[in-house]
Order: C-alpha cells, then sequence, then structure tokens
C-alpha cells in the first residue's frame, strides 16, 4: 500500500489528440503539484489515442513504484485515460476525466446550433464548414484545417472571456494537425463502455452543464458504466470546465489530490 508520505504525481492527457500541455496549464490543480503530460509525435497513419495511450502508460509505470499516481484526460485525452488505466499493471490511485464521454457523439445539438448563431464572424463562417466537414473532404493545407478546429472548439465554450481566448490560443499554438487528420478517419472505438466497466481505479468525471459535445448525458452514461466512479456536472460551464467554474473544479481536484495523498 502507499505511505502518506509518498509524492503525488498528475499525469496528464491533454485532448484534441494532438494539443500541448500549455491547454491544461491553467488547471486548479494544487500549488506545487507535480505535473507530467503525454505528448507523442503523429505521423500520417498513426493512431493518435494509441500513441498517446502508450505514452501515458510509460510515464504511469515510471510514477507509480514511488509516487501516488492521479491521471487526469481531457476530452478526447480521456478515452486515452480510460484504455491506459485498463491497460497498465501498475498502481492508479485515481482517474479523473473532463469533458468526457464513450461515444464521439454530440450531447446537446440545439445548444451547438445556438452557439453558432450567436458567433461573429469569421469564426462563423469557419465553424458553420467545421460542422459540415467529413474526412474525406479535411482541407489539405494545415492552416485552414486549424482555423476550423479552432472554430469548431469555440463553439463548446458558453462565454469568451480573456481565460477561453488564452486557452483558444494555446490550442492554435499547440495542436498536431496530423493527429487531428488521423482521428478523424480513425475507426469508431466502441471498446471503452467496456474498459470502463472492468476498472477498478477509483473515478471521478466532471462535465459542463453547458458543454454540447460531452455534458451531462455522458457523464451520466460513464457513471453507470463504472464500478466506482463520482459524477459532477458543473452548472453553467463547457468544454473546459475549468475555465468557467476554476473554484469549483479546483476544489474537485483539491480533493481528489488530498485523498490520493493520504492514501
Amino acid at each position: 500500500m502507499p505511505s502518506a508520505t509518498r509524492p503525488t504525481t498528475v499525469i496528464l492527457a491533454p485532448g484534441g489528440p494532438g494539443l500541448g500541455p500549455e491547454t491544461l496549464e491553467s488547471l486548479p490543480l494544487p500549488h506545487g503539484c507535480k505535473r507530467l503530460s503525454a505528448m507523442s509525435a503523429c505521423h500520417p497513419g498513426d493512431d493518435p489515442i494509441a500513441l498517446q495511450t502508450t505514452r501515458l502508460i510509460e510515464l504511469i509505470s515510471a510514477a507509480a513504484p514511488s509516487e501516488n499516481v492521479v491521471l487526469i484526460g481531457h476530452s478526447a485525452g480521456a478515452w486515452a485515460a480510460i484504455r491506459a488505466a485498463s491497460q497498465t499493471s501498475a498502481d492508479l490511485t485515481a482517474v479523473v476525466l473532463i469533458a468526457a464521454q464513450l461515444r464521439n457523439r454530440i450531447d446537446q445539438p440545439e445548444l451547438l446550433r445556438k452557439r453558432l448563431r450567436m458567433l461573429g464572424q469569421p469564426t462563423r463562417q469557419y465553424a458553420q464548414r467545421a460542422q459540415s466537414l467529413s474526412p474525406a473532404r479535411l482541407p489539405p493545407e494545415e492552416s485552414e484545417l486549424l482555423d476550423l478546429l479552432v472554430a469548431d472548439l469555440s463553439l463548446t465554450l458558453p462565454v469568451t472571456g480573456a481565460a477561453q481566448f488564452a486557452f483558444l490560443d494555446a490550442c492554435r499554438r499547440s495542436w498536431n494537425v496530423q493527429a487531428m487528420r488521423s482521428l478523424l478517419t480513425r475507426p469508431v472505438d466502441d471498446e471503452l463502455p467496456t474498459l470502463v466497466q472492468q476498472m477498478q481505479t477509483p473515478m471521478m468525471v466532471i462535465n459542463g452543464e453547458h458543454d454540447p459535445w460531452a455534458g451531462a448525458a455522458s457523464a451520466t452514461e460513464i457513471g453507470a458504466a463504472a464500478k466506482n466512479c463520482v459524477v459532477e456536472i458543473i452548472p453553467g460551464a463547457g468544454h473546459a470546465p475549468w475555465l468557467d467554474e476554476p473554484k469549483r473544479v479546483g476544489e474537485l481536484l483539491v480533493t481528489t489530490l488530498e485523498k490520493a495523498s493520504s492514501k
């Protein structure tokens, strides 16, 4: 059993996939908390979720013998986090999934349409194009695809204040567009519900009430499938709920890490 004197390390799985660790810099973790982030190069033909899963397992395996390890996955990073937690033989203390879902779907299509109507130009035009894209019709230019991805992501944020603009800017700077191309052409992943059912590690799901992609319905589905899971729906929050309600999300993360440190 881990001792109370062991340090706690947080291993992050940024979403996207292909987003850099700077997109989670504002995540309200306790001051001085050790953070590691799973990043991998992605080339044509690679599976970005599999690459991120492998990197997560490597980080978990290196840290777990001497530290309490909390795994945090955001958005598509939650898929890699679920896979890593189910595949690793190391002792994980807790798993936190943020803006997570088991199926690649839109929870609240009407909310998405409402947000689209509220966007100004040229972001609305880019977001409209992104909504109609198919894997076979992705623009060849990386800069153009990046504009579409960022505009599409902006639809998931209920407000656009300084924190949200900084988040979108971090996404634009760090996004590995090749990883996103690979994800969009990747076969549908139907194993996640089974993997969640098999997980023994305590889990928490934090989804925003006003996230059109992964809201309350997706969080409830994960909670129903998991053996040991706390579901938290953050009122008024979107796809990056810590930007909208940093105090509440911070409280949840601090509580999770305190429990990890006491084990």
